[in-house]
């Protein structure tokens, strides 16, 4: 039976695994809030959808890890590195109008991912 750790986990992962494919899918959409008006050029365009395949990758590794403990502890600790990355690129980047929005969301995943890590 499954831990309420994993269950949230398997949570954070499917949002990882949305919030990919939408920037895969829609980078000038979803990255003009946060970086501005550079999100649309094709070069940013090239690095959003890397960007969101690294999250899709990471959210479909977390969920079919769920069942083991060990592995799922291993993908969490990546995933939280990989928000706790974001959130110093973005501090470091351009101010733009959807930026504390991006900053709350990269530290409170990166946060949770690690308390979820500690707790499977």
């Amino acid at each position: 039976m499954a831990t309420r750790a994993q269950t949230a986990a398997r949570m954070l992962a499917a949002g990882r695994v949305l919030i990919g494919a939408t920037l895969l899918a829609a980078p000038d959409l979803a990255a003009a809030p946060w970086v501005g008006d550079d999100a649309r050029t094709p070069g940013a365009r090239v690095v959003v959808r890397a960007l969101g395949a690294r999250d899709a990758a990471l959210g479909a590794g977390t969920l079919a890890a769920a069942r083991d403990a060990d592995q799922l502890r291993r993908w969490l600790i990546a995933s939280s590195a990989s928000d706790a990355a974001d959130f110093v690129a973005t501090l470091a980047g351009p101010p733009a109008r959807g930026r504390p929005l991006v900053l709350g969301l990269a530290a409170a995943a990166a946060i949770a991912g690690a308390a979820l890590a500690a707790s499977v």
